[in-house]
């Protein structure tokens, strides 16, 4: 667990297609990078659908995955190393996010980048503290922020959940505190259009359940 613990307190996952401004009916691999003052990382997120999986390892360099279910609105993480997995459970939004997504206004600034291959527009989510994050928004493909599970099971933002419904998908979101010191970084570096296997969202045989964070 110790190893599920680490990776979820510096891990920040979003994912995103045809060229242009959409991402819709997108399927294959998007990598993208993640840095805080904990640690960096990278993660593979491979898309078909509304099925996504996600890849990466753990601070000890262990292989682990996560398979998101939108139906159960779950995430299973598997760690390879040892064989086992537990159930994540984001239906009750909890999370302690950098900006209050119940406080904050969003500012689209009309302003459009390129980033790995695909547009998106800047916008800024600005809280009343002073703190702010700044993203880089595609449109088409459901957004999932794995940074909510800092909270343990349960705690997928609204603001995330509110994205992950209106198909925004940031290719880059940076997190500020109100000094306008950079807190972490997410960027995708890689998308990658390709033909995803069913096999590669189901669980592998052999597993043991263990409990999630906090349970």
């Amino acid at each position: 667990m110790k190893k599920l613990a680490l990776f979820v307190a510096v891990s920040s996952l979003a994912l995103g297609c045809s060229k242009g401004n959409r991402f819709d009916g997108f399927e294959g691999a998007i990598t993208m990078h993640t840095t805080s003052a904990a640690a960096s990382s990278d993660m593979v997120v491979e898309v078909k659908k509304d099925r996504l999986r996600f890849d990466t390892k753990t601070p000890q360099g262990d292989a682990m995955h996560g398979v998101f279910d939108p139906t159960s609105n779950k995430v299973t993480v598997y760690l390879d190393s040892s064989k086992s997995y537990t159930d994540l459970d984001f239906s009750t939004p909890q999370a302690q996010t950098n900006t209050n997504p119940d406080t904050s206004a969003i500012v689209k600034s009309g302003r459009h980048e390129t980033i790995a291959g695909y547009d998106c527009e800047d916008w800024t989510v600005n809280d009343p503290s002073g703190k702010k994050s700044e993203v880089c928004i595609a449109q088409g493909l459901a957004f999932f922020d794995l940074s909510s599970l800092k909270g343990g099971a349960g705690t997928s933002s609204p603001l995330a959940r509110q994205f992950r419904e209106d198909k925004s998908f940031p290719l880059r979101s940076v997190e500020l505190d109100a000094s306008g010191k950079e807190l972490s970084r997410m960027e995708v570096t890689k998308i990658e259009p390709k033909s995803i296997d069913d096999s590669r969202f189901q669980a592998p045989a052999g597993y043991t359940r263990i409990s999630a964070p906090g349970h």
